[in-house]
């Protein structure tokens, strides 16, 4: 045999053996990854037929689908899997023999049971939680807290994505060399805000009311309309527009100021009247900012005392927050008798309180203040310019004061140490600190003055990975008390922890259950906590979306300023209601009791407290009110302003309320414009859209809550007709509150459905009862709800065991708000990284 023949042969004998090999390794992997026994009877028995090989509902195919848990896209196939068959979704109802309902249950006890394990020992190798920046909120917030200082930040940042409902959510949280130069702008900023531009200059200006006509830009055109002087006196009987308010003169230094008014409520009602206390710049380019509203009172005018935070050239404003249409009235504006505001005279003195401020000594304690001209002559080796000390604060910000310290190599190293570990939230060792000392005092030498190179320093640690990231221990294990109290101050306060937070951290007692529990009530006791609910409940319910819509005004003219500050403040308010009582978590789905005041009072038709202050009031039994889903504020971020979908409110429901959210549209389904001519009503639109089949599924899930809530408004009014523009026989609908407009009455509502499984309710009050029927999905859904929010982290399978456990605790306790926190909080998925 030829030497080239032999070789060839030896080649091939060679090539296929290790093609047999690798046959052979293939079929043993193949093996070893495929579904046990139990799924893949059910997968080919009772779903191959829609995700086999001749068809893939919704692009997925199940019949050769490997059993590789640790990849996470087939872990995630497999999960859907799961649930589909534990919720009796799949198989369809058409396919699903009762007889094949054991092995139905088999696998998916199976399938149960593979995926804890798995997602388990990933929480154990990689963590629950990945590494977490700071999201745009609680930057801001932290270094409010940190530096004392209330300079916005937010818009200087990069808008953060939400991911499972909340912005604070890891995975969603990216970080690019943009965030860093936005993080040094803002922390540059921040820095700035402390240092005083000069010393206070006392100021003072008082006006009358008509005094400030005159020095108001185009005021008078606005007299005769919703205003009118009445000798100095000004009266007010509707919001005043922006290019003419009732306000103080602008202040020329930024400081904290003290507004004295004497004022008085008028009209014949004898009623006190609420009024909006604002903020707006001197140029009158934007309108003023509300930030609080109080109640003048009627009767003789009464001097009257606030304190406001301003910036330079900012003024002072009080307005009205109800609109009036003044062709209501025929007769001259002097002869009405309805209510407004009178008010004599405003007067502003300031700024007030220490100087330098606690903010100043909290990043320059002890560094001594100069005008930037003596600094700069001094460094010349020139006359120091004598400082006038009548200078006024034009001449502060054009030579402002700065730190100045004649020992600046001793003075970086001791600030910067110090600022350290409250920037860090955590002990910084000496070689850690030379890092930013170095960094600092390297600026110094290089020409920059004390100030600069501070400043250097101090956006060099608030820039860097420990202050900008929650750093934890490592995978698998439990949080070191550090850790443990940055959670939990960033989960109950949105900010970094505090002395004490930190004095338990120290000596290692944050982790006894006691401890943390006690801690868990004192932030919850705080002033800060209200930071929770803003950004808790802003995100859950929505309520962060309250000024995305304008209500149509001739549709909806019962709309006002003081109905939409109402209404989060109700939401809010019933929510801490909740949570400081330990009330059932059920209220936010149906109670007998609201948080309101006068406005909301009316609007609901129920009797109130008077004036613009919150009261528990129990409602009446008709109602239609109670829990969180039938609150204005709720009900308009749930509209567009002019109509409702129920669409739009089953979903919200779904997810927000029973954690049961609807499935997107399968990627294979394209759009559907399904023919709804000839329909008149929404009912009858929808009825069309879920006769198409690839519609019909989703529908049933979320029209039914939508159906439910079709009897309320775009601005949360109960209703049993929907509103138009156009004249009808019945004539105009007589609106209890509004400016007039006249509106009249459309179509009826048509109330009433069923559930998906056929139970019908005939409105908002039977359907509630319907779903509190599940109970544990109620709760379910909160401890979800407050797990991500708390952790930073969406639900892993392996958390569902923890969950179930927490479910059925508070299930047989009260169900309460404050039990469920504390439970979250002494749970392993909050406990470790």
């Amino acid at each position: 045999m030829a030497r080239s023949d032999f070789s060839e042969r030896c080649f091939f004998i060679l090539t296929a053996a290790a093609l047999v090999q690798c046959l052979c390794a293939a079929s043993v992997e193949a093996a070893e990854n495929a579904p046990p026994d139990a799924v893949k009877n059910v997968i080919a028995q009772q779903c191959a037929a829609c995700h086999g090989p001749d068809e893939q509902k919704a692009g997925i195919r199940l019949d050769d689908l490997q059993f590789q848990l640790d990849a996470e896209p087939v872990f995630h196939t497999w999960q859907r899997v799961h649930d589909a068959i534990a919720s009796g979704k799949m198989p369809p109802k058409d396919a699903a023999e009762e007889s094949l309902r054991g092995e139905r249950d088999a696998a998916v006890q199976v399938l149960h049971d593979s995926l804890h394990q798995a997602s388990l020992q990933r929480q154990n190798e990689q963590g629950r939680v990945r590494l977490r920046r700071l999201n745009t909120t609680e930057y801001e917030t932290t270094l409010h807290d940190l530096l004392g200082t209330n300079v916005p930040l937010r818009e200087l940042l990069p808008e953060d994505t939400p991911s499972a409902g909340f912005d604070n959510v890891s995975s969603a949280l990216d970080l690019s060399a943009t965030h860093f130069l936005k993080y040094q702008e803002a922390a540059a900023t921040a820095i700035a805000s402390v240092v005083p531009v000069g010393p206070p200059v006392d100021f003072s200006d008082m006006r009358t009311g008509k005094d400030m006509t005159l020095k108001g830009p185009n005021f008078r055109e606005g007299l005769g309309r919703n205003s009118v002087l009445k000798g100095d006196s000004l009266i007010i009987y509707s919001k005043l527009p922006r290019y003419g308010l009732c306000a103080t003169a602008a202040v020329p230094q930024t400081g904290r100021y003290r507004i004295r008014m004497k004022a008085a409520a008028v009209g014949a009602d004898g009623k006190s009247i609420p009024v909006g206390l604002m903020r707006v710049m001197q140029s009158g380019r934007e309108s003023p900012v509300l930030y609080d509203v109080v109640d003048i009172p009627h009767g003789e005018p009464q001097e009257i005392e606030f304190e406001c935070d301003l910036v330079s050239r900012q003024q002072f404003v009080v307005n009205l927050l109800t609109t009036w249409d003044i062709r209501r009235f025929k007769r001259p504006i002097e002869e009405y008798t309805g209510p407004g505001l009178l008010v004599d005279w405003m007067k502003i003195e300031g700024p007030i309180g220490e100087f330098p401020s606690k903010s100043y000594e909290a990043l320059f304690r002890g560094i001594p203040l100069k005008a930037r001209s003596v600094v700069r002559a001094e460094q010349a080796g020139r006359r120091v310019p004598e400082i006038n000390p009548q200078r006024t604060a034009q001449q502060w910000e054009a030579d402002p004061l700065v730190p100045v310290s004649a020992n600046p190599r001793e003075d970086l190293d001791r600030l910067i140490r110090d600022f350290l570990p409250r920037a860090f939230r955590r002990p910084v060792s000496d070689e850690e600190a030379r890092l930013y000392v170095d960094a600092a005092i390297a600026k110094l030498e290089q020409g920059s003055s004390f100030y600069d190179a501070a400043t250097f320093g101090y956006q060099f640690v608030l820039s860097s990975p420990s202050f900008l990231f929650l750093l934890d221990s490592p995978p698998g294990k439990p949080l070191d008390t550090y850790s443990l109290a940055s959670r939990l101050s960033y989960f109950l306060w949105s900010s970094s922890p505090d002395e004490e937070l930190l004095a338990r951290a120290a000596d290692g007692t944050l982790s006894e259950p006691a401890v943390l529990r006690s801690q868990v009530d004192r932030l919850l006791a705080s002033s800060k906590a209200h930071r929770f609910t803003k950004n808790f409940v802003g995100q859950w319910l929505d309520l962060r979306k309250i000024d995305a819509t304008i209500p149509d005004p001739v549709l909806y003219s019962d709309f006002d300023p003081l109905l939409l500050w109402s209404m989060p403040r109700e939401t809010e308010l019933f929510f801490e209601e909740v949570l400081r009582d330990d009330l059932s978590v059920l209220n936010f789905v149906h109670s007998d009791w609201s948080m309101l005041n006068e406005r909301l009072s009316i609007h609901y038709g129920v009797p109130g407290p008077q004036g613009s202050r919150f009261e528990k009031v129990q409602l009446p039994a008709e109602s239609h009110r109670g829990g969180v889903m039938t609150q204005a504020s709720v009900l308009k971020v749930t509209a567009d302003g002019t109509r409702t979908s129920p669409v739009l409110r089953g979903v919200w429901v779904l997810n927000r309320m029973l954690g049961t959210p609807p499935s997107p549209p399968p990627p294979d389904v394209p759009p559907i414009e399904p023919d709804i001519r000839g329909a008149t009503t929404i009912r009858q639109q929808l009825d069309r859209h879920r006769n198409t089949p690839a519609c019909a599924s989703c529908h049933n899930e979320i029209d039914p809550p939508g159906f439910a809530l079709e009897s309320y408004d775009p601005i949360g009014n109960y209703r049993t007709f929907y509103r138009v523009t156009t004249r009808t026989p019945a004539g105009p609908v007589d609106l209890p509150y509004g400016s007039g407009r006249p509106v009249y009455r459309g179509p009826d509502v048509e109330l009433g459905g069923q559930t998906p499984d056929g139970r019908p309710f005939s409105g908002i009050d039977e359907y509630k009862t319907l779903i509190l029927n599940d109970k544990d999905q109620i709760i379910r859904n909160l401890v979800q709800k407050m797990t991500i929010y708390s952790t930073g982290s969406d639900i892993q399978f392996a958390d569902r065991e923890v969950i179930e456990q927490i479910v059925e605790r508070l299930k047989n306790g009260n169900s309460g708000l404050r039990s469920l926190i504390h439970e979250v909080v002494q749970s392993r998925m909050f406990l470790n990284k």
